[in-house]
Order: structure tokens, then C-alpha cells, then sequence
């Protein structure tokens, strides 16, 4: 089933919010369109016309291969110290978490960097500064701010880095849906995503997608995951039901919002669960049993996997529909995770 058809299902189930021309729009402005414009996202916004820049702009960032951070990475091209630099140097700091003054004192020192380095005209004093603007401090930013206001802060800055014909790789994208989900503000992403002409920030990442869903699909309505699943197609993403991740945890969310809409689109999807089960062998989405490999990254769809499967045969259980077929997966792959 494409993203068309599913949103299609859900314009006869009369969703109230939807995307349209490139933009996410709250459903109090939109309650009157259908959800089948989530689709017709502006395409023209995804591959946006590349914007003229100064010859200075064009040599004010260094490609680099990408390395992970942490407080101590260097953020930028060059590490020569000067007077009017004011952000703290780690070196020179005592190992351990950071205060609460001294996480907001980088925050700001790192925003203001950025900001007056990114962009069609920083300033002539920020020309003149030999260092420059790496990736990878992105995540450092992301990391450093403590709150979703901090958070949105940080998305002010994302045209000027399209501005400056910089692009977001897929780590970048990951990271920020992540940061999103612990400062608990994942609707933040949602809205980045779904106005590509504003933010140029691509979810052409497909774990980045599913980490996006697993944070929308419990706590918040089930129209932000529908959107969701329409941006899959407008980024060119497998279709959220030739998924099985993100089928499972999208059934499962239409399941939990128990409304007649919703269920029809559910039950809709379960062939599609079925038949994806039917290719998966149960040992290859296993959940380890061990608490150690359990915490490590590959492992964490796994436990989304898991436990919407669960959610998602009580519900059919509760409609007395046939979970043989679900029960007979889910229990071959708890079995494969014990004998590993």
C-alpha cells in the first residue's frame, strides 16, 4: 500500500490536519482540507532552486569527512585561538557532566558561532575568522541545548545553512529527531520536515523516519503520524506500509485510537503486516535477552518491533480476528532471542 493510498483512506476517515505546499499546518487553519493534500506537499520545495551566493561563501566551509562527537571534538577548521572567541575550551575543564551555567554559556557561545558564520552575508568580522563551520557541529548544538525552546532556536538557523547551499547529512538528521525525542518535543521535527521550502532540512534517512514515528505514534495524536507517513513518499522513502517497522508501529497507532476511521485504515494494513512478517524471519528482528546488547543502537527497532506486535495482536484479539499467524512469529522470535 503507497503513502497515496493510505492517505486516501484516511480523506474518507476524515483526518483534520494536513501538509500543504511544502508546509505543516496546525489543523485549527486547516480543519476544512483533506488529509489527501498531506500528499501534494510541494515537490518543487524538496528540490528547491538553488539560491545565487558570494564567491565568499561559496570557500567559507570545508568539506570534511564525518566523525563522532563528543564535549571534546573540535567544531571547527581551525583551532587557533582569539581574543573575541569566548567559547569555552574543554580541555581546560575538569571531566564530568557540565553545570547548568556552563551547558548554557556554550550554547549560546556555539549558537552566536554559527549564526554569524552560515548564511548568504555573515558578517565582514566573521569573513575574516580563519575558523569555519564543520557538520558535525550540528550535534554538538543539538546536544547542548536543554530545552525544546533552545531546541527551536537551533531550527532558526537551519535556512541559513541551506542559504549557504549546505546540505544535512542522514547522522545529522538522526541526531536531531533523537534530540527531539529526549527534550520530548518531536512535533519540533515534524514541522522541520514538513516545510522543506523553509527549513531545507532533508528525512531522506530511513532510520531517522522510523526513530521519528516511534516518538509520535504513542503520545501524540495519530494525525502527526499520518503526516508522517506521508512525508515518506514526498522524500522518496519505502513506502510506510512495505516497512515492517514502521507498519507495525503505524497500525499499532491507529489501533490505539480506537475511532471507526482509524480501525478501518488499521485493518487495511494488516495483509500488509501479514505479508511482511511471512518475508521476515523471526531470528533476524530478535530482541536480545541480554541488557547489554539490548542497549546498543541497532537494537532499539527491535524493541519497537517488539512490543507494537504485542499491542497490535491484543487489538485484534479484542475484535476477535485470527492472530495465529502474529502469535506464531512473535513467539519463534522471543525463542531465537533466548538461544542466542
Amino acid at each position: 500500500m503507497q503513502s497515496s493510498s493510505l492517505l486516501k483512506m484516511f480523506a474518507i476517515a476524515r483526518a483534520h490536519r494536513t501538509c500543504t505546499a511544502g508546509r505543516y499546518v496546525p489543523n485549527h487553519l486547516q480543519a476544512s482540507q483533506s488529509v489527501v493534500a498531506r500528499r501534494n506537499i510541494h515537490q518543487t520545495s524538496v528540490v528547491s532552486k538553488k539560491k545565487k551566493t558570494s564567491s565568499a561563501i561559496e570557500t567559507a566551509f570545508e568539506e570534511e569527512e564525518d566523525f563522532a562527537t563528543s564535549e571534546g571534538d573540535d567544531l571547527f577548521s581551525n583551532t587557533t585561538t582569539q581574543a573575541s572567541a569566548k567559547t569555552p575550551n574543554s580541555a581546560d575543564k575538569p571531566k564530568g557532566r557540565l553545570s547548568v551555567e556552563e551547558r548554557a554559556v556554550r550554547f549560546d557561545n556555539l549558537y552566536q558561532f554559527l549564526s554569524d558564520r552560515i548564511g548568504l552575508n555573515p558578517p565582514a568580522k566573521a569573513r575574516k575568522d580563519p575558523r569555519q563551520v564543520r557538520k558535525t557541529a550540528w550535534q554538538q548544538l543539538f546536544s547542548l541545548a536543554a530545552t525544546s525552546e533552545q531546541l527551536e532556536r537551533v531550527t532558526e538557523l537551519f535556512p541559513k545553512w541551506r542559504d549557504a547551499r549546505q546540505q544535512f547529512t542522514p547522522e545529522i538528521a538522526e541526531a536531531f529527531v533523537r534530540r527531539c525525542e529526549e527534550l520530548r518535543c518531536p512535533t519540533l521535527a515534524l514541522k522541520v520536515f514538513s516545510d522543506h521550502s523553509k527549513y531545507g532540512f532533508n528525512l531522506n534517512h530511513l532510520p531517522a523516519a522510523r526513530h521519528l514515528l516511534h516518538s509520535l505514534h504513542v503520545e501524540h495524536p495519530l494525525e502527526d503520524s499520518v503526516t508522517l507517513s506521508a512525508l515518506y513518499g514526498v522524500y522518496k522513502l519505502p513506502a510506510i506500509s512495505s516497512d515492517l517497522i514502521s507498519c507495525a508501529m503505524l497500525t499499532s497507532a491507529l489501533f490505539k485510537a480506537k475511532t471507526e476511521e482509524s480501525l478501518i485504515v488499521a485493518n487495511a494494513l494488516v495483509p500488509e503486516l501479514k505479508l511482511l512478517l511471512k518475508k521476515t524471519h523471526p531470528a533476524k528482528m530478535a530482541y536480545p535477552t541480554d541488557p547489554v546488547i539490548r542497549n546498543q543502537k541497532n537494537n532499539k527497532e527491535k524493541a519497537w518491533l517488539k512490543w507494537t506486535l504485542l499491542k497490535i495482536e491484543k487489538a485484534l484479539e479484542a475484535q476477535k480476528q485470527p492472530v495465529d499467524w502474529l502469535k506464531t512469529w512473535r513467539e519463534a522470535s522471543i525463542s531465537a532471542a533466548g538461544a542466542a
